[in-house]
């Protein structure tokens, strides 16, 4: 396994784990840790064993965004900048990382997510929220723009007028508010985001894991399809399903009303 130092990355009862781990500098991304953040995410999704990725952070924040120091250290320099020390193109490759991951991916938002922190969070299919996280697109206040995608992901989580006003306004929003226009699932205290948030990986555990991935694929592509081009795209999956050994355990175990037990196979 891996060696990691500004992550830290677990894996038990098919739930792996990716924890932003720089509490002191408020998980600020750089590029070590962009860099460990996406090989944890191919390892989870090699690993047959792990069903669903839970990203979060060490400490009182999820993640503050990119780490401003860098970013006045790129400003001093002179000559042309390559993306990776700018963070954008890793921010930007970590993004696709997580939007094509294959499994289920929640994001527990256990503080401050800033930035491409928030980001990061929208490319997640869930985020479960502590009461004491909040949210901003903190860009326009550093006369910057959302480059990490989510200028592309906000309109789609919360509407057009909601991500309009966090992206230009750049203001931060609580909780409450994050679960009110639909930006988080749940908001749980902080002390049981852990636990809350365990608990519901363990719903998607018990499901396929192939069916898992043709109905996420589906449903994604489908957001950018007519109807008629997704039952296209679904109906040649579906005749695939039928012939897993899943689908006739799905059937047996409806037969003789017990859990079924897939093993993605």
């Amino acid at each position: 396994m891996p060696t990691y130092s500004e992550i830290r990355y677990e894996s038990s009862d098919h739930v792996a784990t990716l924890t932003w781990h720089r509490p002191e500098q408020r998980n600020a991304l750089t590029p070590t840790m962009l860099g460990e953040a996406m090989q944890a995410v191919r390892e989870a999704q090699g690993d047959d064993a792990v069903r669903v990725l839970v990203i979060t952070g060490a400490g009182r924040a999820f993640c503050a965004g990119g780490d401003t120091k860098a970013m006045a250290e790129v400003i001093a320099g002179s000559g042309p900048v390559s993306p990776e020390r700018e963070q954008v193109g890793q921010i930007q490759e970590l993004q696709l990382l997580l939007r094509r991951f294959p499994k289920v991916l929640i994001a527990a938002v256990n503080g401050a997510a800033y930035g491409a922190g928030l980001d990061l969070a929208c490319s997640a299919d869930f985020r479960l929220a502590a009461d004491t996280a909040r949210f901003c697109e903190v860009y326009v206040r550093l006369g910057l723009a959302p480059g990490g995608g989510g200028a592309w992901l906000l309109p789609r989580l919360v509407g057009v007028t909601h991500a309009l006003d966090l992206v230009l306004s750049g203001e931060p929003i609580d909780a409450a508010e994050a679960q009110r226009i639909g930006l988080v699932s749940r908001v749980v205290p902080a002390a049981d985001l852990t636990s809350a948030t365990r608990e519901f990986a363990q719903r998607f555990v018990l499901s396929a894991p192939r069916s898992i991935q043709v109905a996420k694929r589906t449903l994604y592509r489908g957001l950018e399809m007519s109807l008629e081009a997704s039952l296209d795209f679904i109906r040649p999956n579906i005749a695939a399903l039928r012939q897993t050994e899943d689908h006739k355990e799905g059937l047996r175990a409806l037969r003789e009303r017990r859990r079924p037990r897939f093993e993605g196979r």
